[in-house]
Formats: structure tokens, C-alpha cells, sequence
């Protein structure tokens, strides 16, 4: 099972009161449901491919629409990943309930896009707790979120139509979530990126084990990223030390060997003996080596030898 099912079962399985039980319904049944007209009859289908899923929805759903419905499972191409898709189909008083729930408005013949029920000044902190349970259904009919063993962290809602999508994300940024949206094969999707924003808002539609998986997954990782980063940077470094001191040991000997070494300096005299005995050694090693000998200096004042070291070299290469 995936995490994002993990996480759609955990919110289905959480213990919410009946008012939050209704707007998780609202939230999934208007983006996941559709009206169908037969002769005189207005029909509602609900379709899922995880049957886990349907279980958990049922079970809301019998709460709330008190009349029978039918249920049927279809099987899919053996191409297709989940092999079967679950049909619910309600077929008796539908207008009633449908606005009941406050998903659609029949005499004006439009969805409707807006949370009805927690309209009005400092409704958002007033209702946080339903307008919570209304978001969870949206994200378990329209959500997905990657597991945080992949290389990005990816939490995103799809939606059909670009007003129900704007109204997502403008509900969110009142949550201080900063989604983002984009058009993606005539779809539009809110998503988020940011690990911690992720984190959060699976918290916020009460998927706590989630969020201590995430967590627990996410500073493993991280953890072993940087100490990662850490030895490969190491390695870089060392390599550059040992290219520059094989550099700086083949130009001492140059003028050692023409009989030049007395053209420099006694502290640097010192240093060029230093680097022919430690060829791996590190500036700052080198400044406490010469330290051992009685001589004052610092980083920059190594490199300042070795420049007048290699400028030495470079006039005896030049004849």
C-alpha cells in the first residue's frame, strides 16, 4: 500500500463527531461524485479503485443518506494498476441530500464550490475543526502525497475546473499554507513542496501516525544526506590538498635540486622542508608544525610563502 492510502485509511479510520463526519462527506463526494440524469431520476455515482477506501466511505455514507443504494465492482485491463473500480450509486431522494450536504444547488443548476456552512466574520477559527474534516475529504477523493523515502517531497490536490482549484488554495493560504498551482493535462493542481508544509498539513486533516512516519522517514533521511555531503565535501577537499601539495613539493625540489634554496627566505625555507615532509598536510596543520619550530604564522602567511615559492619555480623554469 502506498503512503498516500496510508494516509487516506488513517483519516477514514480517526474518531470524528457527526457534524465533521458531514463535511468530510461534503468535501469527498464533490470531488468524487457524479450526477447522472435517468428520465425523470437524478442518480449520484461515486467511484474508487481501492476497496479499503470504499469500506471507509460506506460507512460514512450510511450516517447520512438513510435510503439503499447499490454497489457494484468492475474489472479493470490487467495493464491498469489497481485492477478493479468499486461503484456506489445512489438512486433515491439524491436531490435532498445532495443539498443537504450543500455540494449542489439545483435550482440555480450549479456545484457548489464554497464551505456554505462556516460562512461569516472569524468563521475559519470559529469552524477550524470542520472546515479540518471537510478538507481531509478533499484530499482523500483528489490527493496525493509521495512517500518520504523518495528523493522530493510532493503533496498536491488535482482538481477538474480552475475556480474550485483557486478556491482551495485561497482557503489553504488562510491556514498559512502556501500552496501553489499549475495546469497539468487540463487539470489543475495546489500543491505543496516544502517538507515542513507537507509535515503540517497532514497534520492538519488528522493524520498523525502519517506525520510521525513522515517525520521519523524525513530526519533519517536528511540525517543521512548531510553526513553524506559531509564525507563526500572531505574528500574534495583532501583531493585539492594533495593536488596542491604534489604541485608545491615538485617546484621546492626544482629549486632544490638547482641549488636555489638559499634565494628564499628562512621562514620559508622552513615551510618548504615542512611540505616535503608532510606532502598531504593541510595549511592549517602546517601552520602548527612551523609552530613547533619556533616560527610565528598564520594560514594566509603560509600561502604568501608558497606564492613566492612557486614564483622562485617558475623563474628558474623560465631560465
Amino acid at each position: 500500500m502506498s503512503f498516500a492510502l496510508d494516509v487516506k485509511n488513517e483519516i477514514l479510520n480517526h474518531d470524528f463527531s457527526l457534524k465533521q463526519m458531514k463535511m468530510l462527506l461534503t468535501g469527498f463526494l464533490k470531488f468524487n461524485g457524479e450526477i447522472i440524469y435517468n428520465d425523470n431520476e437524478v442518480l449520484y455515482q461515486i467511484s474508487c479503485n481501492n476497496n479499503a477506501l470504499v469500506r471507509g466511505i460506506y460507512k460514512i455514507l450510511k450516517q447520512f443518506y438513510k435510503e439503499d443504494f447499490q454497489t457494484t465492482i468492475i474489472d479493470l485491463p490487467i495493464k491498469v494498476k489497481n485492477k478493479k473500480l468499486f461503484r456506489i450509486l445512489l438512486t433515491k431522494n439524491v436531490k435532498d441530500f445532495l443539498e443537504d450536504l450543500k455540494i449542489y444547488d439545483f435550482k440555480n443548476n450549479k456545484k457548489i464550490i464554497e464551505i456554505e456552512d462556516v460562512s461569516g466574520k472569524n468563521s475559519f477559527e470559529k469552524h477550524q475543526d470542520l472546515i479540518r474534516a471537510y478538507v481531509s475529504g478533499v484530499f482523500i477523493a483528489v490527493g496525493s502525497v509521495n512517500s518520504p523515502e523518495t528523493p522530493n517531497y510532493h503533496l498536491e490536490l488535482q482538481f477538474k475546473f480552475e475556480n474550485e482549484a483557486i478556491y482551495f488554495l485561497n482557503l489553504m493560504h488562510s491556514f498559512d499554507f502556501d500552496f501553489k498551482i499549475v495546469t497539468r493535462r487540463n487539470n489543475f493542481v495546489v500543491y505543496l513542496k516544502k517538507s515542513m508544509l507537507v509535515s503540517d498539513f497532514l497534520k492538519f486533516i488528522d493524520a498523525a501516525e502519517s506525520v510521525m512516519a513522515f517525520e521519523n522517514t524525513r530526519i533519517g533521511r536528511d540525517l543521512k544526506n548531510n553526513v553524506i555531503r559531509y564525507i563526500n565535501t572531505q574528500i574534495h577537499n583532501q583531493k585539492n590538498i594533495t593536488k596542491t601539495g604534489n604541485r608545491q613539493i615538485e617546484e621546492i625540489n626544482l629549486i632544490i635540486n638547482k641549488g636555489m634554496l638559499s634565494k628564499l627566505s628562512l621562514k620559508a625555507q622552513v615551510l618548504a622542508k615542512a611540505r616535503l615532509k608532510n606532502p598531504e598536510t593541510s595549511f592549517s596543520e602546517l601552520v602548527q608544525v612551523l609552530e613547533g619550530e619556533g616560527i610565528k604564522i598564520t594560514k594566509s602567511g603560509v600561502s604568501n610563502l608558497f606564492k613566492i615559492i612557486s614564483k622562485l619555480a617558475k623563474q628558474i623554469k623560465e631560465g
